[in-house]
């Protein structure tokens, strides 16, 4: 495959998990789903980084993976507020 193709395509779909986590972490039986998509969004939004760091610097200021590690990153922040808060003293 070409390089651009898998650029526009991780970044599309690092958007799209990062959304599907972020939507796990409304019914508390989906955390886990949320965790192991976020986990997977992560690694998809790093290529998309690095594709965009190695490339396509000069053509796009922010690439769509900083949105799609933004989002991947909710379900794990909700679960650290979790165990902190609801931690016995």
């Amino acid at each position: 495959m070409n390089v651009k193709v898998i650029y526009i395509l991780s970044g599309y779909l690092s958007i799209l998990i990062g959304l599907a986590a972020a939507l796990c972490i409304f019914r508390i039986q989906y955390v886990y789903y949320g965790i192991g998509l976020a986990i997977l969004g992560f690694f998809v939004s790093g290529i998309n980084i690095f594709l965009n760091m190695k490339y396509y610097y000069e053509q796009e200021k922010y690439p769509k993976g900083y949105l799609g590690m933004f989002l991947s990153s909710l379900p794990v922040v909700f679960v650290m507020l979790v165990i902190f808060k609801f931690k016995p003293k």
